[in-house]
Formats: C-alpha cells, sequence, structure tokens
C-alpha cells in the first residue's frame, strides 16, 4: 500500500506541473482589456490571413512573415467620426489604411462621413522568436467613439516551432506511458508480485519526464525532446517488465495448477489399481 500511495503521487505532481507550464496563456491586448460589444459602427470581415504553419499544426511557425488583409465594410453616417486603435505581437507590425502609414500602437481618425462605406487594412509582421509555444494577438482593432469603446476585430494565433511541438509531443506521450505504468506497477503491488526492476524503470521516467519540463520552460527544446524520449523509453521498459512478471506469475501458477492436477490423476490412478488387485484377491 505504501507503494501505492508513492506512484499516485508522483503521477499527481506531474500533472499539476504539467498543467501549469503548458496550458497556453492568452495574449491580452493594450486596446482589448475586457470584454466588449461588437461595434455597431463598422463591421470587420477577414480577408486573408497569410503565414506559414508548424508542419501537421494551424500554429503560426515562429520567426515567419505573417500577412492580414481586413475589410471595413457598413461604415455608419450616424457619427461624424470616430478612432480605430491598433495593436499588434508581430515583430516590426506595420500596416495601412488609405493613405496612413499604422504601427502597433497607431491611432487613425476615421472621418465617417468622407471615408465612403469601405476602407481596406493591410497588416503584415514577423512571427516572435518563441522559445515555447504561447499565443500572440496577431492583430487587433478597437475603435473609440463618444459613446464607449468597440472590438471591430481581433486575430489571436498560437505561434511555435517544429522543435517545440516535437518536444511537447513527445512529452506527452511519456506522460500518459508513466500513467500507464503507474496503473500496472500498482496493480502488480497489490497482488504481491515482486517488480523492484519496473518500479526502478518508473523512477528513471518520471525524473528524465521532470528534466525535460525544465528544459522546456528554458527555452532548450533541444535537450527538452531528448529527456522526453528517454523518459517514454523507461516508462515503457517499466510496463514490460511489470507485464512480464504477471506473465510469468499466471505460468507459475498455471504450473502448479497442473503439478496438482498431475497428482490427483496418479493418486486416482493408484487408488483404482489398487481395488482391481483387491478384487482379484478375493
Amino acid at each position: 500500500m505504501i507503494a501505492l500511495k508513492i506512484y499516485h503521487k508522483y503521477i499527481l505532481i506531474a500533472i499539476v506541473v504539467g498543467a501549469l507550464f503548458f496550458v497556453p496563456l492568452m495574449s491580452v491586448s493594450g486596446a482589448a482589456t475586457k470584454e466588449l460589444t461588437k461595434s455597431p459602427f463598422v463591421k470587420s470581415e477577414i480577408k486573408n490571413i497569410d503565414y506559414e504553419e508548424v508542419s501537421g499544426t494551424e500554429r503560426v511557425k515562429n520567426c515567419t512573415e505573417v500577412s492580414i488583409k481586413i475589410l471595413l465594410a457598413n461604415i455608419s453616417k450616424e457619427i461624424g467620426s470616430s478612432k480605430l486603435i491598433f495593436y499588434s505581437e508581430l515583430v516590426g507590425a506595420e500596416g495601412h489604411i488609405m493613405d496612413k502609414v499604422l504601427q502597433s500602437g497607431s491611432i487613425y481618425m476615421l472621418n465617417h462621413e468622407a471615408v465612403g462605406e469601405e476602407a481596406v487594412v493591410s497588416w503584415s509582421g514577423e512571427a516572435p522568436n518563441v522559445k515555447r509555444r504561447g499565443s500572440f494577438t496577431l492583430l487587433n482593432i478597437t475603435q473609440e467613439t463618444t459613446e464607449g469603446q468597440y472590438p471591430v476585430e481581433s486575430i489571436i494565433r498560437d505561434v511555435s516551432s517544429e522543435m517545440i511541438e516535437d518536444a511537447l509531443n513527445v512529452w506527452y506521450k511519456a506522460k500518459k506511458a508513466i500513467e500507464e505504468a503507474n496503473e500496472t506497477l500498482t496493480n502488480a503491488s497489490e497482488k504481491g508480485l515482486i517488480v523492484a526492476s519496473a518500479t526502478t524503470k518508473f523512477e528513471l521516467a518520471r525524473e528524465h519526464l521532470n528534466n525535460s519540463l525544465g528544459h522546456y520552460n528554458s527555452g532548450r527544446q533541444d535537450a527538452a525532446l531528448e529527456e522526453a524520449k528517454r523518459a517514454l523509453i523507461h516508462a515503457e521498459a517499466a510496463n514490460n517488465l511489470t507485464k512480464g512478471a504477471e506473465t510469468t506469475s499466471k505460468i507459475r501458477n498455471y504450473g502448479i495448477l497442473a503439478a496438482v492436477v498431475v497428482i490427483i490423476v496418479v493418486v486416482l490412478a493408484v487408488i483404482l489399481m489398487q481395488r482391481k488387485r483387491k478384487r482379484g484377491i478375493y
């Protein structure tokens, strides 16, 4: 029962730590700090978003070019003017509306009467050189009027890299394998099986998984990947050793059962032979 408690403690720690460090934090733009009602004075439509994706995902690949085109339509004539506030976490972000050059933090005075019913916003920049997966605001547009602030458009995407995703994928596989190993070890301990070798492999797997997490948080994804691979290897070994011990125990039990059956058969055969002899004498 002591071993059972230890295994559950290890898994609980791994789950809690993983949750703390691997749940992506949503970036909040400086212009949109609370939930607001969509602007009634202008409608936005994303016409185009171009960026290179991390293979096998929809995440933006770090250090690659991002370009966006947004159509502002149905510009209301109910108000004379408003401010459009632009915010972006792209590196070297730059945009255009009409003949105005924009940057993150720029404010554009929109003349509702002179602009017509539509205006196009183009925006581009480089995805951040992230060392860990994270969510970033590619572009946020907020409208400010005399009646208050209204969100116009907010484009948020995860930014990552091939190495980061590889490290995370193997880390989660190793974590799952450790959870499975913990379950098989717990069952084996309850049956009274000797699983010392499997326990050693399990502890090594847990140690390498924690090392991988530390490297990930330090931005050393190559080291995080290698440690995650080692954790996976040891976890699978722990699982196999435990299952092997269970199989050996079953074979031994079957062998004992077979031996008992043989003994019973032999005893019965002897009894029958003795009875036959007695009948022959009398």
